[in-house]
């Protein structure tokens, strides 16, 4: 660079590079030919009306300096489609890392391209925020985010006094965008005819020549800015919303196709349905209690999500999200009854394609789960996929039953079996943990005294999460309290009872039989080789009781308190026909012709849960994919959900580890080790998961960012259907995900 600084500076009006659009002749400059009728051709700092057609030589031009105003947009390049936030949006933002970020973004791109200064606004008219982000911006690069009140602020009035101040010292002349051009185009007519002519020449040819511009923002950046952008009026403590019927009054067909993966939508008012009125397009009426989405701050005493006026890819996604708690609202304002608004138990919805995933790819597993039931694997299945933090994938394939009469849907509950053990008694055991109240080395007889004298007595809390306690796999309990095909008398509650066979499935047991059932546990046998792994209920079915023991709750009621109310695990549950739920809402499994002798709909298939009245550590545990999705996303985030600590990030970290030797399992995951795998080979050695003897699984890859979840009824009508197994269903689909993010590229 010369001694002098030669300062370009972009005077932004019209866009002038479509074809048809009239040229502003306040446009003075064209390079050489005026470079020619100065004298001071290396010393001069430029001004021109409208720069587009003219931007990709002079940022190319290393002989000059330019200096680019910045307007309330901060938008270094006038007219060029790309939506950058304004100061306002900006200003909206608390976070200052942030708001460097794009002034980080911004300083990169211009010393890039050859902008050598970005020249901030006068701020004395600017709100407190407003000034905030103009003083960051000149704290972040104060040599490169220049004050305007450092700098001139007069255009000379002649092409003598513009030759004088460039010689006497560089001089950044400033011109608003709005200023007047009669002085510039006063310039224009003192330009020789010949090159006046040239200019003119230049200025017809650049009509036809589109101006490319040299940057975008990054979409991650451009996203979080949004995010943090967005303030929230509410008077009436509306958000988030959880009502599940909502209206929607707008042109916003993507959006409303959004709402509805959250809540039916209406599109016409009713009472006591919140509404929410889409205000982007153009105005409508609006009563007192509707919702308002809008850009701006207007209309002040409604609740309403004030967006920033800068747009995204895909803003329904966002806004969807944000109405309904999946995504904090945090923007700050200095209106009155705006607030920062928590992320709650939902999770959000977002498309395949914006997480990375290859959605031509991901129609292989329609075809897989299309093929399993009609080769009658199962009746039905039901999925989700969960990509950073979101479902991206949410479907239901087949029927309750092979008679086709009942669809399967996101609400529908599935037995999902030995899923129990990590969506029930993991997290209960990691929360006792936590508590101080046990430890993984504590041995049984530590917390459970009946287990003293037992053969179990050393076995620790550890080992039996691992399945290295020496348990056996299986001891059909459900079988000793039998007498013949009767109950034996002593378990019976009345004489009524006894003479009607009436059992109690999925009631409370007798105190009889819960003794009888405790006694058979602590005096079951061991395997030969107690130190070996060996996959077993009855570890779980000990930490069922230790939970007990330990909490001094039920084991139910303990998991509805501590996690399934406060995540929103709203269709998750022991029983639940106890609970309300109406057997048209959860799918059969097998008929049992070994002990209940009819169809087992809305009950635990797995005979020792029920005769423990359908609460038990291994099995018993009713839910939905979606309900399940949120559960694994609470081991993926560290313990951390909605909002909420549930589990710390120590204890997460303990149950993903393998701690014995020729044991591919941690603590209550399985975990792969490339022979006896149910998860896709393309999964993480990261990745942790479980399946379920229903025809279940879980999945979950921290590396990846990546949860599938897979629920069938495969047993119905008979527990030796291994069709679904012999087609390798469940892992052929967590192929396909895994193999549509490989191919997303």
């Amino acid at each position: 660079m010369k001694s002098y600084i030669r300062i370009l500076f972009l005077l932004i009006s019209t866009s002038v590079f479509s074809t048809g659009v009239e040229i502003n002749e306040g446009v003075w400059i064209n390079g050489d030919s005026f470079y020619k009728s100065i004298k001071h051709k290396k010393k001069s700092t430029i001004y021109f009306a409208e720069w587009s057609p003219y931007a990709d030589q002079f940022l190319k031009d290393e002989d000059y300096y330019v200096a680019i105003q910045l307007t309330n947009r901060f938008d270094p390049i006038p007219n060029d489609d790309i939506e950058l936030p304004s100061l306002k949006t900006l200003a909206a933002v608390s976070n200052d890392d942030l708001i460097k970020d794009y002034f980080r973004f911004l300083e990169s791109f211009g010393r890039t391209y050859g902008i050598n200064h970005m020249v901030l606004p006068d701020s004395s008219n600017l709100s407190r925020y407003e000034k905030e982000v103009v003083k960051l911006a000149n704290n972040h690069s104060p040599y490169y985010f220049l004050h305007r009140s450092s700098l001139s602020r007069t255009i000379p009035e002649s092409k003598k006094d513009f030759e004088i101040a460039s010689v006497s010292k560089p001089t950044i002349w400033i011109a608003e965008q709005d200023t007047d051009t009669k002085k510039l185009k006063r310039w224009s007519s003192k330009i020789e005819e010949r090159n006046q002519s040239n200019f003119y020449a230049s200025l017809g040819q650049a009509k036809t020549e589109a101006f490319i511009p040299a940057f975008n923002i990054p979409q991650t950046l451009s996203i979080s800015i949004f995010n943090a952008s967005v303030v929230a009026i509410d008077p009436f403590e509306t958000f988030p919303l959880t009502s599940e019927v909502v209206s929607y009054l707008g042109a916003d067909l993507k959006l409303k196709q959004r709402l509805e993966q959250y809540a039916n939508v209406l599109e016409y008012r009713m009472n006591g349905v919140p509404c929410i009125v889409d205000l982007r397009d153009y105005e409508r009426e609006v009563d007192e209690r509707d919702i308002l989405i809008q850009t701006g701050l207007k209309l002040q005493n409604n609740t309403s999500l004030a967006l920033p006026e800068n747009s995204i890819p895909n803003v329904d996604i966002y806004i969807a999200k944000m109405l309904f708690g999946a995504n904090k609202i945090i923007g700050r304002s200095m209106l009155p009854n705006t607030r920062q608004i928590e992320i709650t138990s939902r999770l959000g919805y977002t498309d395949p394609n914006e997480v990375g995933l290859n959605t031509d790819h991901l129609l292989w597993v329609d075809s897989l789960a299309i093929d399993a039931i009609r080769k009658y694997a199962t009746p039905g299945i039901q999925l989700a996929v969960i990509k950073n933090g979101d479902i991206v994938m949410e479907k239901s394939y087949g029927f309750y039953t092979y008679d086709s009469l009942r669809t399967v849907n996101s609400e529908t509950l599935y037995d999902i079996a030995s899923l129990t053990k990590v969506i029930a008694t993991l997290p209960a055991v990691g929360l006792l943990i936590d508590q101080g109240l046990i430890n993984l080395d504590d041995s049984l007889s530590k917390h459970l005294s009946d287990f003293g004298r037992s053969n179990k007595s050393g076995v620790t809390i550890k080992q039996l999460l691992a399945h290295n306690a020496g348990l056996r796999s299986y001891v059909p309990f459900w079988s000793m309290v039998l007498t013949g095909d009767m109950l034996d008398a002593f378990y019976y509650k009345t004489p009524e009872d006894e003479a009607n066979d009436i059992r109690s499935y999925g009631l409370e047991p007798h105190p009889n039989m819960l003794d009888s059932l405790k006694s058979f546990i602590v005096k079951s046998d061991l395997i030969k080789n107690r130190d070996s792994y060996n996959y077993s209920d009855l570890g779980f079915m000990i930490l069922h009781l230790l939970v007990e023991e330990v909490s001094g709750m039920s084991f139910d009621k303990f998991l509805k308190e501590n996690f399934y109310s406060p995540m929103g695990m709203t269709n998750t549950t022991f029983n639940p026909l106890r609970n309300g739920i109406s057997p048209k809402d959860i799918t059969p499994t097998e008929y049992d012709n070994r002990y209940r002798n009819y169809q087992v709909w809305g009950e635990v298939h797995d005979r020792n849960a029920l005769v423990f009245g359908g609460v038990a550590g291994h099995a018993g545990l009713f839910s939905t994919a979606t309900d399940l999705a949120k559960m694994m996303s609470m081991f993926m985030n560290n313990g951390y959900f909605g909002g909420r600590q549930y589990l710390s990030k120590e204890t997460i970290t303990l149950f993903n580890r393998r701690y014995f030797s020729e044991n591919r399992r941690g603590l209550g995951w399985d975990k792969k080790d490339g022979e006896k795998d149910s998860a896709s080979s393309l999964a993480s050695d990261e990745s942790f998961g479980h399946t379920g003897f229903t025809g279940t699984m879980v999945w979950a890859d921290p590396e990846k960012d990546l949860v599938y979840i897979f629920l069938s009824n495969r047993i119905y009508p008979d527990a030796n259907n291994w069709r679904l197994g012999e087609l390798n269903t469940r892992t052929h689909i967590h192929d396909v995900i895994h193999q549509s993010l490989k191919n997303s590229n």
